[in-house]
């Protein structure tokens, strides 16, 4: 893909018009390791085209047969992958292990999701279970909360009133300023400096110019990695 000129903050302009889709694969097309795989793929990919032509003309049968064009479906265990005889096509293990359906996009693809190219899967991420010993996920973060449940119980009526405490908490502490509500528009700007920031420092920026993006560039240059390795896939789904 094509480093724009991080700092000139009008080649970000386009981001005011991104939705949490096209967030999400903003952050992703700057992985290195989606970069790298996404390339061995289409070295392969091309190699099974020109055996046996492109779709949708293609020798089908005669591409099955080939074990480029397949994964062992222990390699794709998280995912919705069609698994025929133990393995699946390297095209939906890729998208699975990345989160998304459809072909996988190039990075330089500027816009795979308004153009259907790409679906984000939806994400199912596990309840966390809070222990007596994990005072380090609540802290002093004013945004988390645990509570207790008691297992020898009926479950119903407990989830239903843990639900109206929680709508009362996040409703006082959004009032009086301790919770900010998590969406696209209030992160917005913050998201454009991390894309300049992975941009920089992918350029090799040292941390005179990164602090000329943001003073406090080594904190959200650790946010945007963490959004580009893996994060994106939550940023995906957050309200606009």
């Amino acid at each position: 893909m094509v480093i724009r000129d991080r700092n000139d903050v009008s080649g970000y302009a386009f981001a005011d018009r991104l939705d949490a889709a096209r967030w999400a694969w903003e952050f992703l097309r700057r992985n290195p390791v989606y970069q790298e795989e996404w390339r061995r793929f289409d070295g392969v990919w091309r190699a099974l085209e020109a055996d046996y032509g492109r779709p949708p003309d293609r020798d089908f049968c005669a591409w099955k047969r080939d074990p480029r064009a397949w994964v062992a479906a222990a390699d794709c265990a998280e995912a919705d992958c069609r698994v025929d005889q133990d393995k699946v096509l390297i095209e939906c293990a890729m998208g699975a292990r990345w989160g998304f359906y459809k072909f996988p996009p190039d990075p330089a693809d500027e816009d795979p999701v308004g153009g259907e190219r790409l679906v984000w899967r939806p994400l199912d991420e596990a309840v966390k279970r809070v222990r007596i010993e994990d005072t380090d996920w609540l802290g002093d973060d004013p945004a988390r909360v645990a509570f207790g449940f008691d297992l020898a119980l009926p479950l119903r009526d407990q989830i239903e009133r843990a639900k109206r405490a929680l709508q009362g908490l996040q409703r006082e502490r959004q009032r009086n300023g301790t919770v900010h509500p998590r969406s696209i528009a209030t992160l917005r700007d913050s998201l454009k400096r991390m894309l300049r920031l992975l941009d920089a420092d992918a350029a090799g920026d040292g941390p005179s110019r990164l602090a000329a993006i943001d003073p406090q560039w080594r904190e959200l240059l650790r946010e945007a990695v963490r959004l580009r390795d893996g994060g994106y896939r939550q940023l995906a789904w957050l309200p606009t």
